[in-house]
């Protein structure tokens, strides 16, 4: 809390507490119901206490969360934390940040367009994606009305140099913590779809990626259930809509490849929906109770070999099956193999699991759960690309095709197998083996 205070300045912060509550800037209105909750629950100063966050606190923390996110970009942030003081330019502004933040988290670096040019209008900025250098213009766009073609239109006029990303915000009341698609965002994302298809005007915009979202935390400033969302989908870009069907898993895995920036922000903006609870990342469950943390990807283990003895390795990746309340986990042994070996769970270490998946095995970077065959073939593939390529080959020495498999290079054969593990895998168990490569829902906090 003191971080926000301080990025927007004390004497402003006092001159806006001494306005009557129904005058004063929305930010200072949270920290008073914020203030009010701390008293309500914090019987001990010192102690950790726990309670539901409201909307207020939510509002509160996850806007002090975005401007850190930002606090290495002096320049980017001062310009957000001017338009964040103005009560008129707020709304809009509070958004820029959250889009920013959320790029920013997801390994883009951001500047803002020249602004000094008037000649035409521009987008917010360029977002750079720093693994591949690939630059997007970016655009951010709050709904007042529900009508998000509306937006996206206004958002596509104007004049951008690279290709598109155009994130709109719902702004929409969520008093829900269920996992189904909402009503207004299912009605979202039917009217892009209709105008893709139906309006003239919508053949004459360019392409564009499309990010609709909802964090409805003003809207129940002091009740604790509400609902984030994010719903990843596009504008003349086939392979990255929310409801694209691919004819195979390889075909899923290249269309990722082909817009491996926006899954990467889809990626991040599910690891990160929720504020850290500690400095070092760790999970509160562990962190504040006996529990035993056991499965740390990088710690050495000691189980079951390929042989039945026990044999100790290094955990590289896992994922949890709920079902069996278990984790499947990768070892490497100190001789370079790699095996499969499932894990039980303990009641406490689920419950862990449930509610901080992506870094259960204390790696943001890894997935806990495999919903999907493209979920699977990530797992593997977290192992099996350290795997020597001979291994490979002789793991795959029936396949009909191993003489084009042999004169493959190691990334792609690697690829190749784990694919066909995962599709087997998923054929097997009866689930659907190519399913939508993105999810169409995230609950969010």
């Amino acid at each position: 809390m003191d971080y926000l205070r301080d990025a927007l300045g004390s004497e402003w912060g006092n001159a806006e507490l001494k306005r009557p509550m129904d005058e004063r800037h929305p930010i200072l209105v949270w920290y008073h119901l914020l203030c009010d909750q701390q008293r309500q629950f914090i019987k001990e100063p010192g102690t950790v206490a726990t309670a539901s966050a409201t909307g207020a606190f939510a509002a509160y923390l996850h806007l002090a969360y975005d401007l850190y996110a930002l606090d290495h970009n002096a320049e980017l942030q001062s310009k957000l934390i001017q338009r964040l003081r103005s009560k008129q330019m707020f709304p809009g502004a509070r958004y820029e940040v959250r889009v920013a933040a959320l790029l920013a988290r997801a390994g883009f670096t951001l500047e803002f367009e020249n602004e000094d040019d008037r000649t035409s209008s521009h987008c917010e900025f360029v977002a750079t994606y720093a693994s591949t250098g690939r630059r997007f213009s970016v655009e951010a766009k709050r709904s007042e009305s529900g009508r998000v073609q509306r937006q996206l239109v206004r958002a596509l006029r104007k004049s951008a140099d690279h290709p598109r990303i155009v994130f709109i915000d719902l702004n929409a009341p969520d008093p829900s913590t269920e996992e189904a698609i909402p009503l207004y965002a299912q009605r979202g994302f039917e009217l892009l779809r209709r105008f893709e298809e139906f309006d003239p005007e919508a053949q004459r915009l360019p392409p564009a990626y499309v990010f609709l979202t909802n964090t409805p935390w003003e809207h129940h400033l002091n009740e604790t259930k509400w609902r984030c969302i994010t719903l990843g989908d596009s504008l003349h870009i086939e392979e990255f809509k929310n409801d694209h069907q691919y004819h195979s898993l390889r075909a899923a895995i290249e269309a990722r490849r082909t817009h491996l920036e926006m899954h990467a922000l889809l990626r991040s903006m599910r690891q990160h929906s929720t504020i850290p609870a500690t400095f070092d990342g760790d999970i509160p469950d562990f962190a504040f109770s006996t529990v035993e943390r056991s499965l740390m990807i990088g710690s050495r283990l000691l189980v079951p070999g390929p042989d039945g003895e026990e044999v100790e390795g290094v955990l590289t990746s896992g994922v949890v099956v709920e079902q069996e309340m278990s984790a499947t986990c990768a070892v490497q042994l100190d001789d370079g193999r790699s095996f499969i070996v499932s894990c039980p769970l303990s009641d406490a270490e689920m419950a862990a699991w449930r509610q901080h998946p992506e870094t259960f095995f204390g790696e943001v970077s890894r997935e806990g759960k495999c919903d999907t065959a493209l979920d699977l073939y990530d797992f593997l593939m977290a192992t099996y690309t350290k795997t020597p390529k001979a291994k490979l080959l002789e793991f795959m020495a029936g396949a009909p095709d191993i003489a084009r498999l042999r004169e493959l290079d190691h990334g792609d054969l690697a690829s190749i197998y784990c694919e066909r593990v995962a599709a087997a895998a998923f054929a097997q168990s009866g689930m659907k083996a190519t399913p939508l490569l993105q999810p169409r829902r995230r609950r969010g906090s």
